[in-house]
Formats: structure tokens, sequence, C-alpha cells
């Protein structure tokens, strides 16, 4: 018999698992409709090691046991939560892979409270009829934004999309090559733009894009599509046209203008100490296109939606379109955007939102935060463990301010490296995670992105992760 037979022949077979003491409680019920599935996914993985393997062959018994842990195990990440609370040590303020914009408490609670019972969101209370889903926060947003009405969608790739689909109706897009972007994991704008059934056309260079460019590509029936680079810059030789210049030259040949604003700033940056950049929608809008798009998880400082701001007949132009119905956004993300929205329309100066409160922190309220936290942990610390309060440098993120950075505080160790990388590798599969900095310099938290209500759970995270470290001998 050959070495892969044998090692295939001691495989346990898969009756043999619903009958094991430790399984058959889940076999129960119509629970036995999907154990069955994960079971036989555990032997199918378990099979294709047994071919690839070398070197002695591991008993039935041992293979029983193996297959056993592995079901066990399975079961439990299924029947647990799929997601992890993540304090956010990275000081990127709005992180794209931690969920962008954290909600203010009165957003979660709206949502919530939508969640669990029902609501007027298709119910006019007055008329007793089919009322329309969204309009009071759309119009909240087209008051915040100077617009004449709004529509929110469930991402600005999907406004994008949606704007240049039902104004071009499948024709030509004119768009500047140097904002051919990518927008986030393999997604590119010129992809996005396929899907409508457009033709695009790209004028000027990566690097120079004039007002003349753009007029020589103009023709009836053309649609003009302007992007924010607001994750990247470009330098050096360059030239580009304002907004309100393309405008003006879209009006004057009858070709509508659709601007994609990316983060869709309702308050100006400038004063949290940002350069110049991000202008505020109300500007965008002033500045004469057709339409304008946003996020409203970024700068805005909401949940994920993409909001479009234009005319009146234009907006109910997109609102009866067929792909609409397919973009729309469900009733907790409506109420999560009305609250934050509301923030907006309530403030006297800066709404209070965790992205603006994270990006407003001052330097002395950053130290005294750091103080705090180190002054819990250093004699927590292992042996051979230095810790202290650093300078740093926090980033706007979600794809804004790209080449920005804000004055920041670090808790920063120094160790071993090795024990370093272990240490942070064990925040990470803490519950709550920990995500710090790893670099050169050691292992960091920024604590700009840890609120005071999380500190006791930084402190909980070092502890737990410096109690299960090897010990020297153990390395």
């Amino acid at each position: 018999m050959s070495d892969l037979q044998s090692r295939l022949r001691e495989l346990p077979q898969v009756s043999a698992l619903f009958e094991d003491d430790r399984l058959a409680p889940l076999m129960t019920g119509r629970r036995r409709g999907w154990m069955t599935r994960v079971i036989q996914g555990v032997v199918d993985d378990l099979r294709l090691e047994l071919r690839q393997a070398d070197g002695p062959v591991k008993s039935r018994a041992d293979l029983l046991e193996i297959s056993v842990r592995r079901i066990l195990a399975r079961n439990k990440a299924l029947t647990r939560k799929s997601w992890t609370r993540v304090l956010n040590g990275t000081g990127v303020v709005v992180h794209t892979n931690l969920g962008r914009s954290c909600h203010p408490v009165e957003a979660a609670e709206a949502a919530r409270q939508t969640a669990l019972y029902n609501s007027d969101l298709e119910f006019d209370l007055p008329s007793g009829t089919r009322g329309h889903r969204g309009r009071a926060v759309e119009g909240k947003a087209a008051l915040l934004a100077g617009a004449d009405d709004a529509l929110v969608v469930n991402n600005n790739a999907a406004a994008v999309w949606l704007g240049v689909r039902h104004l071009s109706k499948g024709g030509r897009v004119v768009l500047s090559r140097g904002e051919v972007v990518a927008i986030g994991g393999s997604f590119k704008m010129h992809e996005i733009l396929a899907e409508t059934g457009c033709t695009l056309v790209e004028v000027g260079t990566t690097n120079r894009t004039s007002l003349e460019d753009y007029r020589k590509a103009l023709q009836p029936g053309t649609t003009v599509l302007k992007v924010h680079r607001s994750n990247f810059v470009v330098e050096g030789f360059t030239e580009d046209v304002t907004l309100a210049e393309l405008a003006d030259l879209c009006r004057s040949a009858d070709c509508p203008l659709i601007y994609d604003a990316g983060s869709g700033a309702l308050y100006p940056y400038e004063e949290l100490g940002l350069p110049a950049g991000e202008t505020l929608l109300a500007e965008d809008l002033a500045a004469g296109p057709d339409l304008v798009t946003c996020s409203g998880d970024k700068l805005l400082g909401g949940c994920q939606a993409g909001i479009l701001f234009g005319g009146r007949e234009m907006i109910a132009g997109l609102r009866n379109h067929p792909m609409r119905r397919a973009f729309r956004v469900d009733k907790t993300t409506l109420a999560a955007l009305d609250a934050v929205l509301t923030r907006y329309l309530v403030a006297e100066d800066r709404p209070a939102l965790p992205t603006l409160d994270q990006l407003a922190m001052s330097l002395d309220q950053l130290e005294k935060k750091a103080d705090r936290l180190l002054s819990e942990l250093v004699s927590l610390a292992p042996a051979g463990w230095t810790g202290a309060v650093v300078p740093g440098r926090s980033s706007v993120g979600g794809g804004s301010f790209s080449t920005a950075s804000i004055e920041s505080r670090l808790v920063q160790w120094k160790a071993d490296k090795a024990q370093l990388e272990g240490c942070h590798q064990r925040l990470r599969m803490g519950d709550p995670a920990l995500v710090g900095r790893m670099n050169q310099d050691g292992l960091a938290v920024d604590v700009r992105t840890i609120t005071d209500e999380e500190l006791p759970l930084v402190i909980a995270a070092f502890k737990a992760a410096w109690a299960s470290q090897p010990s020297a001998a153990g390395d």
C-alpha cells in the first residue's frame, strides 16, 4: 500500500464524527444541516492536507482528535459575532480599515431604535398614505450644503455611478487623466464609469490639464466629470482647472458637470489647523456644477452613505432612476445620518462629532492623556521594556488631507524587536483588539484616536498581552 493510501485510510469517517460524544450535542434540530456541512468541510480540508503531507502516518485516533478540535473551533467561530471591537491606537482618525468615522451616541441610538421598532420610513402619517423614504433626512443635507435638493444612496461610488448614468445616458464622459483615480481596494474610477455604459474620454495628462483640453473635448451630449484628488497630490510641473472655471465652460457648452467632492466637508477644517484643500460642500455647489457627490463617513463624520446634491429637477430624475432602488440605504443608515446632520444644524460652532472632536484635540489634552496611560502601564511592563511619552504625528485618513499631519503624543515602548512584534500581535488578537504603530522606533499608541473612556481598555489589553508573553527561555 502506498504512503498516500495509508494516510487517507486513517481519515475518520463523517459518520464516526456524527457519533462523537463531543459533537453529538451540536447535531440536534435544525443545526444538523449546517453542522453536517461544517464537518464535511473539515474532513475535506484534512484530506487535502494528507495528500500533501510527508513524514510519519498519523493514526486514526490522532486524526479523529484533530477533526473534532477543528469542528468545535469552527462552530465557536460561526456562533459568535463576526466583528471585533478595535481600539484605534494608530492616530489615523478616519481609518478606512477600522470603519472610518465613529458615530456620535445619538446616531448609534437612533439606528438602534429604528432597528428595534417600526417607523414611518415610507409612510406619511398625516395623510395615512405611502411616503417618500429619506426625504426629511435629504432635506437636512440639502439645507446644510446650500443645495436645492439631495439624494442619499449607499456610498459615494454609487452616487457617482448614478449621476454619470443618469446624465450621460451611455454617451461621452470627459475626465482629466490626472483624476482617473483608484478609490480604495482594487476599485478604479474608470472601471466604475465603464459599468455605466458611457464612453470615457480622457483629456490632458497626469500632471497637466488645461481649460483648452476640456474645450476641445466638448460636443453636444457630453457629460463632464471632475474628481477631487483627495487621497494623493501631484506636485511640480502641474496645471489644473478650478471647479468654477470648468462649470462656466460646461454651462456655455450646455454640457452637464458632475463634481465628486469625495470627503464631504460641512465644517471648515482650516479652523482645526489643517491646511486648505478640502472645500466645503456649500463652496463646491456655489462654483456651479450640476451635481456634487460626497461620502457620509469621512469628513462629514457620519455613517457610510453617498449623497448627491443638485437642483430639484435633477435630483427628482435621479430619485426616479430605475437603479436608485439598488443603491438605496436602509432605515438604520437614514436614522444615523439624520442624527449626524442634526448635530450640524443645532451646533453654534463645531458640531460634537467624534471625528471632529479627535481632530480638534489640543496638545495639552493629548499630553495629559498620554501621561495618564503611561503612568498606569509602566509598573506592569515586562523586564527590559521602557516606555515614554514622545511626540508623533496623526493623520486625518479616509482619503482626505493626504499630505497633512497633526502633531500628537504617543506612548511608545522599546524592547527586543521580537517581543514588541509578539506583543502587538497579541494586542490585535484581543477582544477588544488594540491596533497601534509598530516601526523601528518601537511599539506605540497614538492617544489622539483613543477616547478617555477607552483608556482602561487599553491598559487591560496591554496587561493581558504582557501576561501571556513567552518567557526568555521560551523564546
